[in-house]
């Protein structure tokens, strides 16, 4: 890949790192992302399970607490923002070689739209949701 082919691959994530968001629960930091699943590499998706399609986004959430990633129970919905009615998301833990815990879920994504992700998590026995929307677009 060349140079420029190189410097719009960095720029798409650079997008995508900007949209990421995190939120505090008690002394938890719930950091999330969503993004199109083609951004993965073949072998990180083969590595985990995980697809990767030009119509296929994937919402990463993960859970740190002083630094230390740790595990929690996670279910969800997503909605385009324009839709009334949500429709479930199936996360898969995923721990890597380093010890790092992440959950993945995947969903369709027809055209560039802002959804409306409801996340609701186990943290240390207690329950908490978070909201938020995320805008997820398929590369052109």
């Amino acid at each position: 890949m060349g140079r420029i082919g190189l410097l719009l691959l960095s720029m798409c994530f650079a997008v995508q790192a900007m949209a990421a968001g995190a939120t505090q629960v008690g002394s938890t930091v719930v950091n999330y992302n969503a993004f199109m699943s083609n951004f993965l590499s073949a072998e990180i998706a083969q590595k985990y399970g995980l697809q990767r399609n030009d119509h296929l986004g994937a919402l990463n959430v993960n859970l740190a607490k002083a630094d230390q990633k740790i595990a929690s129970t996670i279910k969800g919905t997503y909605r385009a923002i324009d839709e009334k009615k949500a429709k479930p998301l199936t996360f898969k833990q995923v721990i890597n070689d380093q010890g790092s815990i992440d959950y993945f879920a995947q969903f369709p994504v027809k055209s560039s739209q802002v959804y409306v992700f409801d996340v609701e998590l186990k943290v240390n026995g207690e329950t908490k949701g978070i909201e938020f929307s995320q805008k997820v677009a398929p590369l052109q």
